[in-house]
């Protein structure tokens, strides 16, 4: 009877590392994709400040005279 309950217990012990060493892979697999998605993010809000922080370009006479009798 002891060596029956140890060995249930052996099972269970093993079942549960396993089951957690899963669940570790699972959010470190997810964590890895949240960072990815933030640094694609990041980039992506870096070229938009450059976009707007560029000088807008402007055809030769336009945007300088304004005819007000127009």
């Amino acid at each position: 009877m002891a060596i029956n309950g140890v060995s249930i217990m052996q099972n269970s012990l093993a079942s549960l590392a396993t089951s957690m060493q899963s669940d570790y892979g699972k959010q470190n697999i997810g964590v890895a994709i949240m960072k990815q998605i933030l640094d694609s993010q990041e980039m992506q809000a870096q070229a938009l400040i450059s976009m707007m922080s560029a000088p807008t370009p402007t055809i030769n006479g336009t945007g300088r005279i304004v005819n007000i009798r127009a």
